[in-house]
């Protein structure tokens, strides 16, 4: 914060030309930087889009390999099926070894031998039959083997050839179905492919940076490219072409391969597509600078030219604060400048009429009377009049006639302060004791008044007057308004709290009524001076110290003045 406000005063302090160039510079650089973000981001949004396309290209092109491979192997799976040597040897009831060691020999291994000879990309095949044929290695097995397996049930109500996975072991099924025979046995061809030729087709796009992940119809994982294994579709928070995994933020695309329902997913780092947008930084780069340093020079001619006149406005004005009232520029222009320049010379036309009139007429009128009314309100005279008063009664024995002229020399004293507004509290208490002596006096001492002053605060100072309208208003708007004089007391207590002096004067009247009390402080009620304290406490020192007030009504009220302790040694002329 602090440095803000030294940066916001530097800039203020600086000279208006170069205001004028700075703010002629702002405002031609913002259109500047931002047809140079614009053509950036369009350039880059074009390259990223033309490399998104390349990549699609690429990812279809692997994905129809793949679907292509697949086709072949559907194809043999299909043949196969539909081979009715195999189809005979798998629903035949052997009676003899002989018999059934021929099939095995001569019809099943023999076919699927050469189907693999054919097809290099198939590791396994393996028939799971329904028949009494023995378990032969992994050419023949019974079917029991496989019916315990979750795919099993849905090749059961399918004619087509289904491809699963298992780990790294991608196979497809197929049912043998006999049409030929009332009572057919249920077998089933299965057929293993190498899981690294498979994916072959994605090498080009591995060996650029990309990963490769390919889904089956239910959202399994068939195969991952070591930089993305692991990832599972929930991880992804992103949108569908986005994905940030392992503190890598991805470009997603996606191909589907149809014979299998598998769906291909390319993910390639966006900074390595976006690296190819970073050459033009430069260039775009070169162009704002260049347009900044025209922008910057044309600023300064222009700046000069503005700030020529108003220099030499200013040279004038010291001028005449030298006191030689002579105007020495002019303007014959329409501008704003050239208006400042004549309202100046006006303005100084103008001075010296009333350096003329007011200064030497109205100034020494003003002396006179403020002398004349300084001699109206002469405290001497008041004093004189009230120590004759105080003289001439004690003369007559009327003492009490002498007390209170006493306490009224005291009351004005006090109160006139020889004109200061600040007082020790000690004269400020001795004003109200005064005043308060006079009221009981009036009041026949039908009232008792206690004071709980600590000493420790007689030393400071305070503003003049303060207590006294609290005490009157104790007095006129809560003590006199009791029905029964006897047993009414003031209370003026005075203490030093945290550094704050607290005055609080309290009494056992009426009461203010709630509605009253909330209006006492904000508007100027009749017969209550209350807000005049309380504005002039706030004015003097703040709108956290001043005056509050409780009251309940029928059992008295409490105001509470409040102010900061300040102590002037050696004066008391504030």
């Amino acid at each position: 914060m602090r440095l803000w406000r030294t940066l916001r005063q530097n800039i203020r302090d600086l000279r208006f030309q170069t205001k004028i160039m700075l703010s002629f510079m702002l405002i031609s650089m913002i259109p500047v930087i931002i047809l140079g973000s614009f053509c950036y981001q369009e350039a880059k949004s074009s390259l990223i889009k033309q490399s998104k396309s390349d990549l699609k290209a690429a990812l279809d092109q692997g994905a129809l390999a793949l679907n292509s491979q697949l086709d072949v192997y559907n194809k043999l799976m299909n043949f196969l099926s539909f081979n009715q040597e195999i189809i005979n040897s798998a629903n035949h009831t052997y009676t003899s070894m002989y018999e059934m060691y021929d099939q095995l020999t001569h019809v099943i291994d023999q076919n699927f031998n050469t189907a693999r000879y054919l097809n290099t990309g198939v590791e396994q095949i393996t028939l799971y039959t329904g028949s009494n044929l023995l378990a032969h290695g992994s050419t023949v097995r019974p079917l029991n083997d496989i019916k315990q397996k979750q795919w099993y049930q849905m090749l059961m109500k399918s004619v087509d050839v289904l491809w699963f996975t298992d780990n790294k072991e991608i196979f497809a099924v197929r049912r043998i179905i006999n049409t030929k025979q009332k009572d057919p046995k249920e077998n089933v061809l299965h057929a293993r492919v190498n899981y690294n030729s498979l994916f072959k087709p994605f090498d080009p796009l591995l060996s650029q940076g990309s990963e490769i992940l390919v889904k089956d119809t239910y959202g399994k994982s068939i195969y991952a490219s070591p930089g993305i294994e692991g990832y599972t579709s929930s991880d992804n928070t992103d949108s569908l072409d986005t994905l940030h995994w392992k503190n890598t933020k991805y470009t997603v695309l996606q191909s589907e391969v149809p014979i299998s329902g598998w769906t291909v997913m390319l993910f390639k780092p966006t900074k390595i597509i976006t690296n190819s947008a970073w050459k033009i930084i430069p260039t775009i780069g070169l162009v704002i600078v260049a347009c900044i340093a025209a922008v910057a020079i044309t600023a300064n001619l222009f700046s000069r030219k503005f700030n020529s006149q108003i220099k030499r406005l200013r040279n004038n004005m010291r001028t005449v604060e030298e006191g030689a009232l002579e105007v020495t520029v002019t303007s014959t222009s329409k501008d704003e400048i050239g208006d400042l320049i004549r309202g100046f010379g006006n303005m100084v036309d103008k001075t010296k009429v009333l350096i003329d009139k007011v200064y030497i007429e109205e100034i020494s009128r003003k002396e006179y009377e403020m002398k004349a009314l300084q001699a109206q309100i002469n405290p001497h005279f008041l004093y004189n009049a009230l120590s004759l008063i105080n003289w001439r009664a004690i003369r007559i024995h009327a003492t009490d006639i002498s007390e209170m002229a006493q306490l009224l020399s005291t009351f004005y004293r006090t109160t006139l302060n020889k004109g200061n507004n600040i007082i020790s509290v000690s004269d400020e208490l001795l004003n109200v004791q005064s005043y308060i002596q006079i009221q009981l006096n009036m009041h026949s001492n039908s009232f008792e008044v206690e004071y709980q002053i600590d000493e420790a605060i007689l030393s400071y100072y305070m503003p003049n007057l303060m207590l006294q309208p609290l005490i009157e208003n104790a007095i006129i708007h809560g003590i006199e308004n009791r029905e029964e004089e006897e047993g009414s007391k003031i209370i003026l207590s005075g203490e030093m709290v945290e550094e704050c002096i607290i005055f609080k004067v309290k009494d056992n009247g009426v009461g203010i009524p709630q509605e009253r009390l909330n209006l006492l402080l904000k508007s100027q009620s009749i017969g209550y001076g209350l807000k005049n304290v309380n504005d002039r406490a706030m004015l003097m020192y703040g709108p956290e110290y001043g005056l509050s007030i409780t009251s309940i009504l029928g059992l008295g009220t409490e105001v509470t003045f409040r102010f900061p302790s300040k102590r002037f040694e050696g004066s008391s002329d504030l």
